[in-house]
């Protein structure tokens, strides 16, 4: 009978840990245990391809059911969809604008799942909680009208995270910059700061002993208590055109961000409530997809949008260059065991060793989308979902 128990207990963690509910994955840093496997020239094979409408809204995963959001129609949709056949189970959308400024416009931010719910924020603003089952509305708010959020240039990109009973979003409003709205209700808990927000989402972790929602603002990164949103630190960063993109990466004590535009890559090491910049360098310039890392080694795309572009890799302590591989341009990438899976911004699937010693490719380059991609891959039980700027999305095994 206990040997019952534990093998469904295993078996209920396996399935768990194959999910992949909310922006950058089970572990919210990018990666999954999932390891890829290298493929040969004709490229991994093809389940399936849809259309889903214009967006950079990357791909959740939980169950059999995948879920993204696109612009079609005049209106922004949630779609949730068989992860066997790419069918449409359902969909649910709000009227809304394109956004089309200086990219293809559409839903920046992803889905995120907790259990029977799932929570979607608009370009505009729209916040939506809906019922994963069937699409339904369960409740909604709205960043601009009920919180004064600030609609910057690019629109509002940030996912929503889950914490307990909370539901934190980067709003950007007076005294409700960084909000947590009870995740049954809608029903404000807290909002904290007054800093305009930024364009990546709330991360959390244990920060100077410290459950901490750590935000990337237009002009700082910031560090709010998870529990109340009571401010614990911030530290400056401002960015030519208020672009901080990407989503904080948390490595131990220490915090991982960048921004391009001529800026850079540094680290904080945040003591007695202090934050202290570890290291800081130019080798780095992430403009919107964060990096990941492995073993002590960081990986990010360097560079911005018809600029310089290149993978880079540096050490996680110290902001050392380690390798730079100029054959990869901008794109995107996540960690998968021990191996890295790239897309560029062309459509073409690279898979790498997550090495620090070197760049080395571990199967034949393939191109699997046309268009522009910046939309971060998915890898879930051995399926990888990619998808371009214009809406295809793409299974393959």
């Amino acid at each position: 009978m206990m040997k019952k128990i534990a093998l469904s207990l295993v078996l209920a963690a396996s399935a768990l840990a194959a999910d992949w509910p909310h922006y950058r994955g089970p572990n919210m840093d990018g990666s999954t245990a999932e390891k890829a496997t290298p493929w040969s020239e004709d490229g991994p094979k093809e389940l399936w391809r849809v259309q889903v409408g214009t967006g950079c809204a990357s791909m959740t995963v939980v169950g059999n059911r995948l879920f993204t959001a696109g612009y079609r129609d005049g209106k922004e949709v949630v779609q949730c969809l068989d992860i066997a056949t790419g069918k449409e189970l359902w969909s649910h959308g709000w009227a809304a604008k394109l956004g089309d400024y200086l990219f293809e416009g559409g839903p920046r931010a992803t889905p995120t799942i907790d259990g029977e719910r799932l929570y979607m924020v608009g370009a505009d603003g729209h916040v939506a909680c809906l019922a994963t089952a069937t699409g339904k509305p369960v409740w909604t708010k709205h960043l601009v009208k009920d919180f004064g959020g600030k609609h910057m240039d690019w629109g509002f990109c940030a996912s929503p995270t889950i914490d307990g009973e909370r539901v934190l979003i980067d709003c950007g409003g007076p005294g409700a910059s960084t909000i947590a709205l009870d995740k049954k209700t809608g029903a404000t808990i807290w909002k904290a700061g007054d800093d305009e927000p930024g364009y990546g989402s709330v991360v959390l972790g244990a920060v100077d002993g410290k459950k901490t929602a750590v935000t990337f603002k237009a002009g700082a990164i910031v560090g709010n208590a998870a529990a109340d949103g009571a401010p614990l630190w911030r530290f400056e960063w401002e960015t030519p055109y208020k672009i901080n993109a990407v989503t904080p990466l948390i490595v131990g004590d220490l915090i991982v961000f960048s921004s391009a535009y001529n800026h850079g890559a540094a680290a904080l090491r945040v003591k007695d409530g202090k934050p202290e910049r570890v290291w800081f360098t130019k080798d780095l310039y992430a403009q919107f997809n964060s990096p990941v890392q492995f073993k002590g080694a960081l990986f990010g795309i360097d560079g911005e949008v018809g600029k310089r572009s290149a993978l880079v890799c540096l050490d996680v302590q110290t902001g050392d260059e380690k390798w730079r591989a100029r054959n990869v341009k901008n794109g995107s990438l996540i960690l998968a065991g021990d191996r890295l899976l790239i897309l560029t911004e062309v459509g073409e699937l690279v898979l790498a060793d997550a090495s620090a010693a070197a760049f080395k490719e571990l199967a034949p380059r393939k191109k699997i989308l046309p268009g522009r991609c910046w939309v971060q891959p998915v890898l879930v039980n051995g399926v990888l979902f990619c998808r371009n700027n214009l809406g295809e999305l793409v299974a393959l095994k």
